[in-house]
């Protein structure tokens, strides 16, 4: 029987058949509807090593979720080939497949083909600092591992996260971040692992970098392998000093994190003032009274960075970019009155903060009029923020050395949850090494969150991350907007 090739592949439907080995497999849910199902995606290879991205929509999901087996071999026929999107790909195949009611995918059991049993898109670090913030590829990466920091604990699902230290055949160390369900998941795997593993490989990775430092943010379709689970993991074992073998007395990598203690806002004031200066994070539960207007709601930011921009006479200048031309978009910077039943502070959020409690982004709720010096903001506050005043949330604090100063007015919000769920109880440790609070998760898509998981040993299938939180973009503005001034109308920066 002949058999068509991915490579071969054009625009259209596809009545031919090919035989591919599904590499992977993840739900894709709607965080904005309730994490509704919206299709199956996967990974294939061929013979010729070549990948391309399928999808399988929700109303077909239960017809072939059964029989997808990862690492198996199936031919698929009668398929509906599409382009590749140019956000976030998974491989550098063109085109895509898309499954339809007539599709045909059957389980082989055998093949007399070569088929590749696993297939990574590792980038040199140069090419993965060029793909930062750009949101067109989700590269793998491959190191020896040389620290994981977590705030896991006590194994309750909540916002969590684990930061991964993997030092690079170029001997650059890179930070990879991995939050919520995935973090457990990777926990778990650790536990049934034995020990802590040498060498780590971890795919579809969003790179991000902010204030100057990379991080690689874990996606809806990373998974993450350990050593010889792989073959690539075998070689690079086998390069290491000491050929791959446990160094006897060696100290564990794991940083756990410290208790994220509460506090009512009278506590939190009276701490300021008593306390030493010094870098610490605290819960306080709290009713939002109302949006202070008086500094606005937003600042123009750098599309590229988030860093504020310098408004010249008729262009804006980013100062980190080098660029004379940059790019504006809006940003969040939002200074909440929020109270308890013991006083009452202010608290400051920025774009990420704000837009993942929203799920509006700043430049969707307004536009910027003009440019320049001459620029303002088309709407003095929008409905997204007001609906805020009269909810409680349980807000995520952290304060640095300025919050003890005699100019102190504000309260940074590093996370906002609704009073109901569950908020973190951990952060890390001073000495736990570099911060890393700046790193956040993102899905595949835009809208989308994908079920992630981490790959055990043999094991068929992957453990579902169902909770991964989604936000709609790095916030990057960090102090240097937070401390920054703002004008009217709207008060935009």
């Amino acid at each position: 029987m002949a058999f068509t090739l991915l490579s071969d592949l054009k625009a259209g439907r596809c009545s031919n058949t090919a035989e591919v080995r599904l590499l992977r497999v993840w739900e894709a849910r709607n965080i904005n509807k309730g994490m509704e199902l919206m299709s199956l995606d996967m990974l294939l290879i061929d013979e010729n090593s070549t990948v391309v991205h399928g999808t399988v929509s929700a109303l077909l999901q239960l017809r072939f979720r059964p029989r997808m087996t990862e690492g198996s071999v199936y031919t698929l026929s009668g398929f509906d080939v599409t382009r590749s999107s140019p956000k976030y790909r998974l491989s550098d195949a063109p085109v895509a497949i898309r499954f339809n009611d007539g599709t045909e995918f059957e389980k082989l059991a055998t093949t007399s083909r070569t088929i590749p049993t696993e297939h990574f898109r590792f980038r040199p670090y140069d090419q993965i600092l060029g793909l930062a913030n750009t949101g067109r590829q989700l590269p793998d990466v491959m190191g020896e591992l040389s620290a994981i920091r977590s705030t896991i604990t006590d194994r309750i699902p909540g916002a969590q996260r684990v930061m991964l230290n993997l030092r690079l055949e170029s001997d650059t160390t890179v930070c990879v971040s991995i939050f919520d369900s995935l973090a457990l998941a990777f926990h778990s795997k650790l536990d049934v692992y034995g020990k802590e593993p040498r060498i780590v490989v971890v795919t579809a990775v969003n790179p991000k970098l902010v204030s100057g430092k990379l991080y690689l943010n874990g996606t809806s379709a990373t998974r993450v392998f350990f050593d010889s689970e792989t073959a690539v993991g075998v070689d690079a074992l086998a390069r290491l000093p000491s050929g791959g073998t446990d160094q006897a007395g060696s100290s564990s990598k794991v940083v756990h994190a410290q208790k994220i203690e509460p506090m009512t806002v009278s506590e939190l004031n009276q701490f300021i003032f008593t306390a030493d200066p010094q870098i610490i994070e605290f819960l306080c539960t709290a009713k939002v009274t109302e949006i202070q207007l008086d500094e606005g709601w937003c600042y123009i930011g750098c599309s590229t960075c988030s860093k504020k921009l310098i408004r010249e006479e008729t262009s804006f200048t980013c100062v980190p970019c080098n660029e004379t031309n940059a790019v504006a978009k809006l940003k969040y910077r939002v200074i909440l009155s929020v109270s308890d039943d013991t006083g009452a502070a202010a608290f400051l959020g920025f774009d990420e903060e704000i837009a993942s409690l929203t799920h509006v982004l700043a430049s969707d709720a307004a536009h910027i009029v003009g440019i320049g010096t001459n620029a303002q903001v088309d709407i003095d506050l929008p409905r997204s923020l007001a609906n805020l005043v009269g909810s409680t949330y349980t807000f995520q604090l952290r304060l640095k050395d300025f919050n003890f100063g005699p100019n102190h007015r504000s309260f940074t919000i590093s996370r906002i949850f609704p009073a109901r769920d569950l908020a973190p109880k951990p952060t890390f440790s001073q000495d736990g090494g570099e911060d890393t609070d700046q790193s956040i998760p993102q899905s595949v898509a835009t809208g989308l969150d994908v079920g992630a998981g981490i790959v055990n040993n043999g094991a068929d299938q992957l453990t579902d991350a169902d909770g991964a939180r989604m936000v709609h973009e790095a916030a990057a503005s960090g102090e240097d907007a937070g401390e920054a001034t703002a004008r009217k109308k709207a008060r935009v920066e």
